[in-house]
């Protein structure tokens, strides 16, 4: 596992799948990276353990692949950190991204509205 940078994750944002492990509440308060999708930190690893059409049901994006890179962020790196520790052991390509949501407010990363995905079960 490996940390990411600020410029490598806004130059490629489309080639990741971009775990944001805050919570829902944290998200809404204070936005998201485009394109990044919610999986609150006290779900991960149980998030990971679903089948395709169950996670995809749950957290409203398709499960990543171990073909595919995860980046991983928090609001300041800590949780980032457990989550990519976590997704590595569960066989999956995981990166950090340790600045993580306050690095990449301050170097002037597009935000928008948090809008976390809420299953309606």
């Amino acid at each position: 596992m490996t940390d990411i940078e600020y410029e490598e994750l806004a130059a490629n944002l489309d080639s990741f799948v971009v775990v944001d492990v805050r919570g829902r509440n944290e998200v809404k308060r204070n936005g998201q990276i485009p394109g990044s999708h919610c999986v609150p930190i006290g779900e991960l690893e149980d998030a990971f353990d679903l089948d395709d059409d169950a996670f995809q049901e749950k957290y409203g994006f398709a499960k990543p692949s171990a073909e595919q890179t995860v980046v991983t962020l928090c609001q300041v790196g800590g949780r980032a950190r457990r989550a990519g520790d976590a997704l590595a052991k569960k066989g999956l390509q995981a990166r950090v991204y340790m600045g993580s949501f306050e690095d990449w407010t301050a170097k002037g990363g597009k935000v928008d509205p948090g809008t976390p995905f809420q299953s309606a079960n």
